[in-house]
């Protein structure tokens, strides 16, 4: 068994000084970890979530295939959550202009405290 195997099979990273030389040595050994991980990760969820996890993770495989680079690779990863999180906003925003504004002096009975004397 190799080493880097162990890693993945007891569910721990290796520390950064490892995972360094991994990158600079060994790629394929630190991708191996990298896919193992997030394939366990998906693994620990159900029905739609992993479905769902299992698409986004396709789409993160993608981008990094396209990319030129790693810093490319970065970049296009981080332009997908840039882009989610803009689309959760608008959800957000959208989903509290449907709401009803409620009358705070109606809906709620405030109690003003004074200091003693």
């Amino acid at each position: 068994m190799r080493s880097y195997e162990v890693f993945t099979m007891n569910n721990h990273l290796p520390d950064h000084e490892t995972l360094s030389e991994l990158a600079e040595n060994s790629p394929d050994k630190l991708e191996f970890i990298l896919r193992e991980n997030i394939a366990a990760l998906i693994e620990q969820t159900s029905g739609s979530q992993r479905r769902r996890l299992q698409g986004l993770q396709f789409q993160i495989d993608v981008q990094r295939k396209l990319a030129k680079n790693p810093v490319d690779s970065c970049i296009r990863i981080s332009r997908m959550m840039h882009d989610s999180f803009i689309e959760l906003n608008k959800a957000l925003a959208n989903f509290t202009k449907n709401q009803p504004m409620s009358d705070t002096k109606k809906d709620s009975n405030v109690i003003y405290l004074t200091d003693r004397e």
